[in-house]
């Protein structure tokens, strides 16, 4: 009598979204550059790599680059030191919306922030096109300065949001 082995089924990770920036075929950096391009392949790229892999995995700090921000030419992240260092300062100003300094530090082992660069900047309201971080309870729209975008922050005013389809 032969029996068989019982099939071993591999446990899947959940991958949390990112919450510096969604999946939708634009790129991280050319968007920071005002660039607005959709691509059709867009790479995942985890800011704090190696031994910290996983840690950015699981606190969703990752961005989506299009083939020259990544792999190819000076200017990809990969390539360029500086370019890796802007990810480093983005992803712990992200990290450090809901946790403090000392916890970054705990986790990554660094503080990537320049010490003149600690305490808070002016915001600025501008109502140009540029770079934002999205909400954490947003559902996918582009925040404003302060983590706070104008349609969330419309929800909880209790304001009605104009209908923006065409």
């Amino acid at each position: 009598m032969i029996l068989k082995k019982p099939k071993k089924t591999k446990r899947r990770k959940k991958h949390k979204a990112s919450v510096l920036h969604t999946r939708d075929g634009t790129c991280y950096l050319c968007m920071k550059e005002d660039k607005y391009r959709i691509y059709q392949v867009v790479h995942e790229h985890h800011i704090f790599g190696g031994p910290n892999r996983v840690l950015s995995e699981e606190d969703g700090l990752k961005v989506y680059l299009c083939l020259a921000h990544h792999l190819d030419g000076p200017g990809a992240v990969h390539n360029n030191r500086t370019v890796m260092d802007r990810l480093h300062e983005d992803g712990q100003r992200a990290y450090e919306r809901d946790h403090t300094r000392q916890q970054f530090m705990e986790r990554y082992g660094r503080n990537y922030l320049d010490e003149e660069k600690d305490e808070p900047a002016a915001v600025v309201q501008d109502d140009a096109p540029g770079f934002m971080f999205l909400d954490n309870k947003c559902q996918g729209c582009f925040g404003a300065a302060n983590n706070d975008c104008r349609y969330c922050e419309e929800i909880r005013n209790g304001q009605e949001r104009p209908n923006t389809d065409l």
